[in-house]
């Protein structure tokens, strides 16, 4: 089967010169009609229009006129609305694009014009993606396709999602009426390919684990953030802190979320605190577990039917300003920015997961140590372009990153972006806020189930080693002990006094990296990610 789909793979419909060909017979088959009607009428009035050449000027120009106007509109609107017709008008942007960059070839022909022959290029649309795949093989226009996508990307208006490398060939692929996949706010769900935030958007938290959530004022972020909070209170347990006290406090008192929301410092502060001793919990409960079932290697949330717990942090650059001003709290705050670190380093393992919002992004907002281990980004609204090349990487830094306030003539909101760290972003648009007479959060939420970690039903204690204890627990020299705690902590690692079940964890994993073959700074780098 896999031979066959090599052998018969296909590429899309080349382009050539048919495309301006249909287009030609489109509008001719559109002004059918009115030329009918139009030669119908001539004759009905013939003798009128014969004896007055005034109104048979004013007829001529009258019809031209609404003819051209009304076949316009139709053709327009074939265009807007039908998925058929925006392929044919992708097909011919493409074509134009290789005329007028003079990507063909020309054929002289004796006593005639000289032909114009294209290169195989083909195009290939769905619903939501456009693909282009251009033929290289040592030709004359080689060069030229391994650096068009940037090119395509603005005659699509849309967005480059890959560029697919394979023998002979490259493909480029774009992100197309991305409006078409948006979703009601009522119906994001957790499914089996993660957080459903589109049809074909899915935030996968296991395996791209944190989500960072950007956008200014009005730009939809607070819409966003309470339509992931109904998806997620379906499926996990979820923490919030609003340290604006502006957009969650209301929801204090559900008893979904009651004793759930904080927003005064202290509280903020332990909440965060609270979280991470949670995760440890939550690593003790999985290695007993994990001696239960007499498994060799510690299996991730999943595999012990547990659930995941997501901890919300809205205006994040706040909370860090709040806890700043505080001085008599300063050791309480940097123990919750430790927490919080151990929580975006550790948490995914343990299904303990952080979702930090926040506005135009600066480099000093969020520490790079939490940043580069957020795996999704969001952007929703206007952002400046630093933002966009803080939130998104260097993957994008070339990336333009367009703010569109209208579509079609119409207002929208929770446009931006969305992209996985390391990967090109693509165009976004975050969940519909649907009717108020007919939905509203609070209403939806009140009538949700509360969910609880399984600590009430276990008797779970959290073990806590020394470095000596650690070491004969690990069945490490001590001195090759202290290799390992070295390079964790070169590698941005940091360990409290006595260490818990969850480092334990992670120095098994580097032991067990290092048994393989492969160097320190590797094994390390596994056994944090």
């Amino acid at each position: 089967m896999k031979l066959f789909k090599q052998i018969f793979h296909f590429k899309g419909i080349k382009i050539g010169k048919k495309d301006k060909t249909l287009q030609k017979i489109i509008v001719i088959v559109l002004l059918l009609p009115f030329l009918l009607l139009f030669g119908f009428l001539t004759y009905l009035l013939l003798p009128q229009l014969l004896s007055n050449y005034i109104l048979l000027i004013v007829y001529i120009i009258l019809f031209i006129a609404v003819s051209a106007l009304a076949t316009f509109f139709v053709y327009r609107l074939l265009h807007i609305k039908f998925w058929f017709f925006k392929k044919l008008e992708n097909r011919r942007l493409l074509l134009r694009h290789l005329t007028e960059n003079r990507i063909f070839y020309l054929i002289k022909r004796k006593d005639k014009k000289d032909k114009i022959k294209y290169p195989a290029v083909y195009l290939k649309q769905n619903k939501y993606t456009i693909i282009v795949t251009l033929e290289l093989r040592g030709g004359q226009f080689q060069d030229k396709f391994l650096n068009i996508g940037g090119a395509l990307e603005v005659t699509y208006s849309a967005d480059l999602m890959g560029r697919i490398d394979e023998k002979g060939f490259v493909s480029y692929v774009y992100s197309a009426d991305t409006i078409l996949g948006r979703i009601s706010a009522k119906d994001v769900r957790v499914v089996d390919k993660g957080l459903m935030l589109m049809e074909d958007v899915f935030w996968d938290f296991v395996h791209n684990p944190h989500l960072l959530v950007a956008g200014g004022t009005g730009g939809g972020k607070t819409v966003l953030l309470r339509s992931i909070l109904n998806g997620l209170l379906r499926f996990a347990i979820v923490e919030m802190i609003d340290p604006k006290q502006a957009d969650f406090v209301s929801l204090a008192e559900l008893p979904v979320l009651k004793d759930r929301v904080v927003y005064e410092v202290l509280d903020m502060i332990n909440k965060i605190i609270q979280f991470k001793e949670n995760m440890e919990i939550r690593y003790a409960t999985m290695r007993q577990l994990q001696k239960e079932k007499n498994q060799k290697e510690l299996g991730n949330f999943q595999e012990y039917n547990l659930k995941p717990a997501f901890l919300i942090i809205d205006e994040f650059p706040s909370l860090r300003a709040m806890m700043s001003e505080d001085r008599e709290m300063m050791l309480e705050a940097e123990q919750a920015m430790g927490a919080l670190k151990q929580i975006i380093l550790k948490g995914r393992q343990a299904g303990f997961f952080a979702i930090i919002a926040t506005q135009n992004v600066k480099a000093d907002d969020l520490p790079s140590t939490l940043k580069d281990n957020i795996m999704t980004r969001v952007s929703v609204g206007r952002l400046s372009q630093f933002s966009y090349e803080v939130i998104f990487g260097e993957e994008n830094k070339n990336k333009y990153f367009k703010y569109i306030e209208q579509i079609n003539g119409e207002r929208v909101y929770g446009r931006g972006y969305y992209g996985v760290f390391g990967s090109p972003a693509r165009e976004f648009f975050s969940p519909e806020l649907p009717d108020p007479k007919e939905f509203s959060f609070y209403d939806e939420f009140e009538t949700l189930e509360r969910l609880d970690l399984e600590f009430d039903k276990q008797d779970v204690v959290v073990k806590t080693y020394t470095a000596k204890e650690l070491s004969d627990e690990l069945k490490l020299d001590y001195r090759v002990f202290k290799k390992y705690k070295s390079e964790f902590e070169t590698a941005g690692q940091e360990f409290d006094k006595t260490y818990s079940t969850s480092d334990l964890i992670m120095f098994e994993r580097a032991i067990e990296c290092r048994k393989s073959g492969k160097t320190y700074q590797e094994s390390i780098s596994e056994a944090i990610l």
